[in-house]
């Protein structure tokens, strides 16, 4: 699934595909897990990098 982080929603995003938000202003992404597995426990298991969609 692609996500949208924009201050304006971008033409081809599907609808709750896209966050809002301020030009000028950082930002930064938080994972939360709900009821994550032994290699989330053991760190074999890594979520990937935040990549631009272009």
């Amino acid at each position: 699934m692609t996500l949208h982080l924009a201050p304006e929603r971008p033409g081809d995003a599907a609808e709750g595909t896209w966050i809002q938000t301020t030009p000028g202003k950082g930002w930064f992404a938080i994972l939360r897990l709900y009821s994550p597995e032994q290699p989330f426990f053991d760190k074999t298991w890594r979520p990937s990098e935040v990549e631009p969609a272009n």
